[in-house]
Parts: structure tokens; C-alpha cells; sequence
């Protein structure tokens, strides 16, 4: 599974963004075989990517798929 290997590898930030149910999910904080920081929002709202990157990610110009 991705994220199992990614949290192994230290991968500091993994996105998924999923367009047909329109949510946005971040896992940070990566330690051993996985992460310890899962954050969840929907298309429209804004997520903050942390630092090394230190910013907002706005999601407001995401477009899902059509139904």
C-alpha cells in the first residue's frame, strides 16, 4: 500500500486528491510504517501544506469530475 511505503521512506507529505468525491486528504508527520497526521477537507475549502512548504493550498480551484 502507498501509504504504508511512503510513511517508511519519510516522504514528509502525501496528497490525495480525489475529484469524484471531492475531498482533498493530507498525511504528514511520517514515523516508521506510517503517518500521524491525517487532514481531510473538501473541495472549497482551503488546506494548509506545512512546512518544508509553509503554505495554504487553496481548493477552491479544484474541479470534480461531472457526474
Amino acid at each position: 500500500m502507498k501509504l504504508h511505503d511512503y510513511a517508511v521512506m519519510q516522504i514528509p507529505l502525501y496528497l490525495i486528491v480525489d475529484p469524484r468525491e471531492r475531498t482533498v486528504t493530507l498525511f504528514s508527520e511520517p514515523d516508521h510504517d506510517r503517518y500521524h497526521t491525517r487532514t481531510d477537507r473538501k473541495f472549497g475549502d482551503g488546506i494548509g501544506i506545512p512546512e518544508p512548504f509553509g503554505f495554504t493550498l487553496d481548493l477552491a480551484v479544484l474541479v470534480p469530475y461531472k457526474d
